[in-house]
This record gives C-alpha cells, structure tokens and sequence, in this order.
C-alpha cells in the first residue's frame, strides 16, 4: 500500500521550451517504465482530493498549470475491487505526479520567509499550495472517507434506533 507523489518540477521548463516532454518527465518515464503504474487522469473536479480539506479547483504549487495526475477511475465507481486497484487501499490512488513544484512552494527559512517565488509572483498562489499539500496528505491519510459521509444520514438513524 501506499501512495507516491512524483513532482518533476518542470512546470516552467515545458512552458518555456515548448516541448511536451522535459529532461525531468524524461527520468520519470524512465523510472515507471518497468513499474506496473495505473492509468493515470487529471484530477476530476468531483473527487475526494478537491475537498479532502479545503475546497479546490487546481493544485498549484510554486507554478500553476500543471495538473495533479491520479488513478484513472475506470468503467465508473461501481467496479469490483478486483478491478479497481485503489479500490483495495479506500480509494486512495497508489501515484500522484504533478509539474507543479510543491516543494519550492512550501519552502521556507528560519524566519518563514519564503525561500523561492511563486511563478507569477503571487502570494495567493503560494496560500493554495499550502492547501493543495493539506488535501494530498488528508486523502493519502484518511482515503475516501469524505466520500463515505454520504451515509452519515442513514448511520444516524440506525444508532437512533
């Protein structure tokens, strides 16, 4: 079990270059080549990673852009575990790969100034970069149980019974 996020850091560099694939996403293939790796999706908007704590749209880190890939949820929510390979770890996506630079974001020195700027210089950026990093580490933590809340209801009725 277990969940690996990949952060290539490159957001920037495939912008500017104009290439689709950088130095840094070339050493990630490279590295998942002989790993049997999921397909992978775009976050959709409707998933637990985009309330898992704060309600997000985008996964920005020290750059904005890239999105935050996860397990492609196949043939709907309703498969047998057997074919949903998250299913077996509460939903939680065994990969997470983004272009987005969380560290850079998060980086700070002794007095929290921060250490590298957000790409556009944007302090609001680095805010949601914070959050996004809450919502990966709840989801990683806690899987799906924001999705379960559904049943909060009909639980509440049967302890009342």
């Amino acid at each position: 079990g277990g969940t690996v996020l990949f952060d290539t850091r490159d957001q920037i560099d495939s912008l500017e270059g104009g290439s689709d694939t950088t130095a840094n996403g070339q050493r990630l293939q490279q590295i998942l080549a002989n790993l049997d790796i999921p397909p992978l999706e775009p976050v959709p908007h409707d998933h637990v990673l985009t309330k898992s704590f704060y309600l997000l749209s985008s996964f920005p880190g020290r750059y904005a852009g890239s999105p935050l890939w996860i397990e492609a949820r196949q043939g709907g929510q309703n498969q047998s575990n057997a074919n949903r390979p998250a299913a077996a770890a509460d939903g939680v996506s065994p990969i997470l790969i983004t272009a987005n630079d969380f560290a850079g974001a998060w980086a700070v020195d002794d007095n929290d100034t921060p250490l590298l700027p957000t790409v556009p210089p944007d302090e609001t950026q680095r805010e949601y970069a914070f959050r996004a990093g809450v919502n990966i580490m709840m989801y990683m933590l806690t899987g799906n149980y924001k999705t379960d809340q559904v049943h909060v209801p009909d639980l509440l009725e049967r302890l009342g019974q």
